[in-house]
């Protein structure tokens, strides 16, 4: 009786489902002022007008954003970055950073220095469920847990390249200077510019750019002589998005000094003895758990970022544009690199991590509990 009442009702639901919508398409059409006996679906009352051009998604993100993107990742390490750069002077980014940027980077210094140690504490005495051999029954499950922590520790290891190789975007320049960027169309031209700031009559012509951007600039002069223009069609435009503005040298050696090193020591520290924690445990469940525990220590920079900056520092480190390299920019074997990088990534990636794990496999999984070696394990 119950399967005969459903079926039943099931038309008239429907029935009712489409009455209501209809219902709604009058009302919607009576407030925009159609006549409601007008309305079809018939193709023929609706007209489609191009906006453009076809276009392929590949390369309209590359002339819109550019290629070989550097960009800035999003951390409470990189967030402190930009918001020192975004003040108009000196004195302003030394009271913005002492209220608003340095404590969470300090108290993140300090939760990942003080987790990773008892950390690795906690490993060397066998606390909890830990043991002093590593997981024998199940080493399918130990290797894949071991590859998992280490790949991601790698990634944070690269995050921190890519926050590198951002700052050696900007030239040095004696004073503070407010962060600004500067997006140009690199097209090829028959005679594209040397550089030289010459003109043919011997006499020195002024630069369009800052004195922290020639050099810069020069480099993309120096691609398109080097065959871009050829490689790129006549009709083919490019973004290339550029620092107009500079770091001071006392500025870059602080952003290197209190932040990008730590991070990257907190991350060494975190991966060896995270791995420590995924080789020495007790069975497959604490595997897990230890593995996801020691990924939280070194995501705690996101943590902090997301918890503790306000919302106008977080919205300024995420509106920023990548910033590009152009061509064999910077030299033959750095074209190459970025090149063959981008090709095999995937296969450096594995590559690496299975170096990595290598010694952390031997170096946890072959101690002993000889009064020689118990120390060092």
């Amino acid at each position: 009786g119950v399967t005969r009442n459903a079926l039943l009702l099931e038309p008239w639901s429907s029935c009712f489902l489409s009455r209501c919508v209809w219902l709604l398409a009058m009302s919607l059409a009576r407030s925009k002022g159609l006549s409601p006996d007008k309305l079809s679906c018939d193709p023929a009352y609706f007209e489609l007008e191009k906006v453009g051009g076809a276009f392929n998604p590949m390369a309209e993100s590359q002339r819109e954003n550019g290629i070989q993107q550097r960009v800035l990742p999003e951390n409470v390490y990189t967030a402190a970055i930009v918001a020192w750069l975004n003040n108009e002077s000196a004195s302003e980014a030394a009271i913005g950073a002492a209220f608003f940027t340095a404590p969470p980077v300090a108290l993140t210094i300090f939760l990942q220095v003080t987790l990773t140690y008892y950390l690795q504490v906690g490993v060397k005495d066998y606390d909890g469920d830990l043991e002093a051999v590593c997981l024998t029954d199940h080493r399918m499950l130990l290797y894949t847990g071991l590859s998992a922590f280490v790949g991601l520790s790698l990634g944070n290891l690269y995050t921190i390249l890519e926050a590198h190789n951002w700052l050696q975007m900007f030239g040095s320049c004696e004073r503070h200077e407010e962060l600004m960027l500067q997006k140009y169309l690199l097209k090829p031209t028959p005679q594209a510019p040397t550089g030289t700031g010459k003109e043919e009559s011997g006499k020195e012509e002024s630069s369009v750019y800052p004195d922290c951007v020639d050099e810069a600039m020069d480099g993309v002069a120096r691609s398109m002589e080097g065959g871009l223009g050829e490689a790129m069609g006549t009709d083919d435009v490019r973004g290339v998005c550029r620092p107009q503005s500079g770091i001071t040298p006392c500025a870059r050696a602080s952003f290197y000094a209190f932040l990008l090193l730590p991070w990257a020591a907190v991350t060494v520290g975190v991966l060896f003895a995270g791995s420590g924690s995924v080789l020495r445990s007790g069975n497959r469940f604490d595997l897990v758990l230890n593995c996801v525990a020691a990924i939280f220590v070194l995501e705690l920079g996101e943590v902090t970022y997301a918890l503790l900056l306000p919302r106008t520092i977080k919205n300024s480190t995420a509106g920023l544009p990548p910033l590009n390299r152009v061509g064999s920019e910077g030299g033959a074997v750095a074209s190459a690199l970025r090149k063959y990088g981008t090709l095999f990534f995937f296969w450096i990636v594995i590559a690496a991590t299975a170096v990595v794990d290598v010694p952390l496999y031997y170096f946890w999984c072959n101690c002993r509990l000889s009064a020689s070696r118990a120390g060092a394990c």
